[in-house]
């Protein structure tokens, strides 16, 4: 038992420890930095097609010209799909929104995180 609490206490084993802990620390906040990035960059632009989706209709019916334009432009309203299939997953306007509000709350849990961890030092 004696053995052992030398080994432990050598400042090689201290060292050894400490640069572990570094580097676990640094590849935690590395894949939270990452994984913001990426949540950063793709939150507005699924959140503005969602928006933009839902809200195309209503837009070109109301600001609609008269007469043979306005039947163009009522088929063209009619020719927005209200759902895209790929694969096995649908995407909705609504279901954009939803995942551009997530995106969004991954941004902030990954802020939070690397302040967590950025400030136990």
């Amino acid at each position: 038992m004696d053995d052992w609490r030398t080994v432990a206490n050598h400042p090689a084993m201290a060292a050894a420890t400490r640069v572990t802990k570094l580097v676990a620390r640094g590849l935690i906040l590395f894949a939270f930095s990452f994984v913001e990035i990426i949540a950063e960059l793709l939150a507005p632009i699924v959140l503005v097609f969602g928006i933009g989706w839902a809200m195309l209709p209503g837009i070109v019916s109301i600001v609609g010209p008269e007469g043979q334009a306005r039947e163009f432009v009522t088929t063209m309203v009619q020719a927005i799909p209200r759902e895209i299939h790929f694969g096995r997953s649908v995407v909705t306007p609504m279901s954009l929104i939803v995942e551009g509000v997530l995106l969004v709350a991954v941004v902030a849990l990954c802020r939070t995180v690397q302040t967590l961890a950025s400030s136990g030092d």
